[in-house]
């Protein structure tokens, strides 16, 4: 009677690792499946947004100068939420029209009014929502 009671025990034991192993796999394929989703997502905006022409307009009261686009490298950007945060600090800056920013390759192009651009105030802006400027050998 004991030798069964232990052989149920073990059987338990070893069929709640097993468990909890397959649930443990399958958040992490859940969870990296809907972080591909919302990188492809980003994808597929910034494809749009860059077909169409379609600005996000940092302030609209600005008169409208000569526009040119820049691109910044950025490090420590490691996810979607981190690009989000370094677009909404660039779009923040004076002249500075839109954003596309890729957490995955490390910049960001904005298109800004070359009269009213501040390349200070850019770095400031991308270090003040934690990122580094990187300096462009």
């Amino acid at each position: 009677m004991f030798e069964n009671k232990c052989l149920n025990l073990c059987c338990i034991s070893v069929a709640s690792i097993i468990f909890g192993i397959v649930i443990s796999v399958s958040f992490v394929k859940a969870e990296y499946s809907l972080e591909s989703n919302i990188d492809s997502s980003q994808s597929y905006t910034i494809e749009k947004m860059s077909a169409s022409g379609e600005k996000e307009p940092a302030q609209e009261d600005i008169e409208e100068g000569e526009l040119q686009e820049f691109e910044i490298r950025i490090k420590g950007m490691t996810s979607v939420n981190s690009a989000n945060t370094v677009k909404e600090a660039l779009l923040k800056c004076a002249g500075v029209k839109a954003a596309l920013v890729s957490h995955e390759d490390g910049i960001a192009v904005i298109e800004a009014d070359v009269d009213m651009i501040d390349s200070e105030e850019i770095v400031n802006a991308i270090e003040k929502a934690g990122f580094s400027f990187v300096e462009e050998e």
